[in-house]
């Protein structure tokens, strides 16, 4: 599950719709399975517009439209970590 969740978001570049959609899940399931990896240390978040903007997606100006205040995964970016790298590149 964790590999192929990985390669499907960022080897495919699927979005959360279209990986939730090829793995036959709903979007609430896929977005708690995207946290899971990111606890997991599979994955880490590029912009929390919360904190300091550190990234191109936090500086931009667009970027306090794509936050919600209810953990909505829209609008937020993600990559993998060198231990998820690891998990898809073996």
């Amino acid at each position: 599950m964790i590999i192929e969740t990985l390669k499907i978001l960022f080897i495919d570049n699927c979005t959360m719709q279209e990986a939730a959609e090829k793995l036959a899940i709903s979007q609430s399931s896929m977005r708690d399975r995207l946290a899971m990896l990111q606890h997991m240390g599979y994955v880490q978040e590029l912009c929390n517009n919360s904190g300091p903007k550190t990234s191109a997606c936090c500086s931009c100006s667009a970027a306090p439209a794509c936050h919600t205040e209810t953990g909505s995964f829209e609008g937020k970016a993600y990559q993998l970590t060198e231990k998820g790298k690891r998990m898809c590149y073996k």
